[in-house]
């Protein structure tokens, strides 16, 4: 009996390690984008441990780990005061393991099993990617790994995000039943084909939607300047910090020639709503305009100086044409427990009318909250994004590299992402990176981009589709978890 016990604890043991191992390579890309394969292989391996019956406990835990382990490490942390999004995030792995485990136990041995994971995955996804409340959670989004696989996530534009992602879980999970057990192989052949579909048909057909037949009105050169400044001293005065911060950034910029530049989003000067005290930087912004000409885009504190109220000051940025101040935008998703504390949101979603075309405005956190979809819903055919991602490690700027190309492609806009330390980017509408300045890399970036009038399938229709199929396998799960008992750790 001892050696039985001894037996099956090795097992459980070996199936748990097997289960960390495919939860490992999930999240490669996130550490280094030229890992980012593992993630089809982490895919196929936890798909046949729970087709083949290796469903336990602490194997899903296993599998959901290291992901929550990232999330507490690489971004929690440096939100969330002291250790609490570190703690939050090894609970969450643990309720989402329970979770797992009940579903899979319950449509384990039945031809559909391999339909779980990719349920799970989207379900898991969409949730924290749409409800309100949980938006703000900050997840990693599960397709980041990959965000540079153009062929892959091209998908998008036909099914949004949520749903390629539950269509390439499908598939890796319906090969695995095709290999390992051909005679189950009828269903899963069907799905691996409509699923497989759905991913080529983008890659080769036009599906936008176009109110003329030529998507593209225009072809602009974009730059986008990334460098970190340094404060040479304690005993700075702000106002020459300002100056000092500006002139460096102007530095990098000076030998551009593009019809547009986008500065990162850091403070460059104070803009007052009463105009009392933002002459000299109103006018230093003029005077750049003017020799660099184009159009600039800068970041700005923008505030009342009369009232001083929060309610009146926010994080936004001043679109510059020829000396002259075009546009006004304000940050509207913004970071929890610090700029909300000083800050208020913004709440408009214009465009800017300019002589190169109707640009949006995309300041860094707000490309997390829908802000891109309503921009070019209003008619942007180009979004200019400031971002600044300093101070929160390689491995957060890895996730958060994924944000603009997955919206360049659900949305059909180019995006210019200028971030203070990297990465910054030029994603045409197609989803593609045009060019990078990698992690902690200092210059310009500049391309040629076409401004997009079209609108995808995915921007018409997609959202509703996604929150019907949401909404019905929500309900689907739902009923089925609540005829499950809680099970042991090992089963």
């Amino acid at each position: 009996m001892g050696s039985n016990i001894q037996t099956n604890f090795y097992s459980h043991l070996g199936i748990s390690i097997l289960y960390l191992i495919a939860g490992i390579m999930l999240i490669g890309g996130n550490i280094r984008p030229s890992l980012g394969t593992l993630y089809y292989l982490g895919i196929l391996l936890a798909s046949f441990l729970v087709i083949k019956g290796y469903i336990t406990r602490a194997g899903l835990y296993s599998f959901l780990t290291p992901y929550f382990l990232m999330l507490g490490f690489g971004i929690w942390k440096y939100i969330f005061p002291h250790y609490i999004g570190i703690l939050l995030a090894v609970l969450l792995g643990e309720l989402f393991g329970r979770i797992s485990y009940k579903t899979l136990i319950k449509w384990e041995g039945t031809r559909y099993i391999f339909c779980v994971i990719p349920i799970f995955f989207f379900l898991f996804d969409f949730a924290f990617g749409n409800i309100p409340l949980l938006r703000n959670i900050h997840m990693i989004p599960l397709l980041s790994p990959i965000s540079t696989h153009y062929f892959t996530i091209r998908g998008a534009s036909l099914v949004g995000r949520h749903l390629l992602l539950a269509i390439i879980t499908l598939i890796l999970s319906s090969l695995v039943v095709i290999i390992t057990d051909p005679k189950s192989a009828k269903i899963p052949s069907i799905v691996l084909v409509v699923c497989g579909l759905l991913i080529v048909i983008p890659n080769i057909f036009d599906l936008a939607i176009s109110k003329s037949k030529v998507h593209y009105d225009k072809t602009l050169r974009v730059a986008v300047v990334q460098g970190s400044y340094n404060l040479p001293g304690d005993n700075m005065l702000y106002e020459d910090y300002i100056e000092n911060k500006l002139a460096y950034y102007i530095n990098l910029a000076s030998k551009e020639t593009a019809d547009i530049v986008v500065f990162p989003e850091t403070e460059l000067g104070i803009y007052d709503t009463s105009n009392k005290i933002d002459k000299e930087h109103r006018e230093r912004f003029m005077d750049i305009s003017k020799k660099l000409g184009g159009i600039l885009v800068f970041t700005v504190t923008e505030g009342n100086s009369l009232t001083k109220e929060k309610k009146e000051r926010f994080i936004s940025t001043l679109l510059m044409e020829e000396g002259n101040i075009k546009g006004i935008s304000r940050k509207r998703n913004l970071v929890p427990f610090k700029e909300t504390k000083f800050y208020s949101r913004g709440k408009d979603y214009g465009i800017h009318e300019t002589k190169f075309g109707r640009l949006g405005i995309s300041i860094c956190y707000d490309i997390n909250a829908g802000t891109i979809r309503k921009l070019k819903s209003n008619g942007a055919e180009l979004i200019l994004a400031p971002f600044n991602d300093s101070g929160f490690g390689e491995i957060y700027h890895n996730i958060h590299r994924y944000y603009p190309i997955i919206e360049a492609v659900e949305y059909g806009v180019p995006i210019a992402v200028a971030n203070e330390d990297g990465i910054s980017q030029i994603i045409d509408d197609n989803g593609r990176i045009l060019g990078e300045l990698g992690y902690g890399h200092i210059g310009t970036l500049d391309y040629l981009i076409n401004l997009n009038t079209a609108k995808t399938l995915y921007l018409v229709i997609g959202k509703y589709v996604e929150w019907l199929i949401f909404g019905g396998l929500f309900f689907f799960v739902g009923i089925n978890l609540k005829i499950i008992r809680t099970p042991f750790l090992f089963h």
